[in-house]
């Protein structure tokens, strides 16, 4: 199995937080007006939501091959 890292760092100025792994980014917030939120991303439900169903299609689609 391959390693895989992440990284994550606030925004300045923001309650928002940027992740990246490898060249790839992206940011995590909580929508306007909600806890200091102003929205500028996904929340941390979506990402989940997104994380689980992003694998569930790639292994589907690397056994049906």
């Amino acid at each position: 199995m391959p390693e895989i890292g992440v990284s994550l760092r606030n925004i300045a100025g923001t309650e928002a937080a940027m992740g990246w792994a490898g060249s790839h980014t992206v940011i995590a917030d909580r929508p306007a007006g909600v806890a200091g939120g102003l929205g500028l991303g996904f929340n941390g439900a979506q990402l989940l939501a997104l994380a689980i169903g992003g694998c569930f299609c790639n292994d589907l689609r690397y056994v049906a091959h």
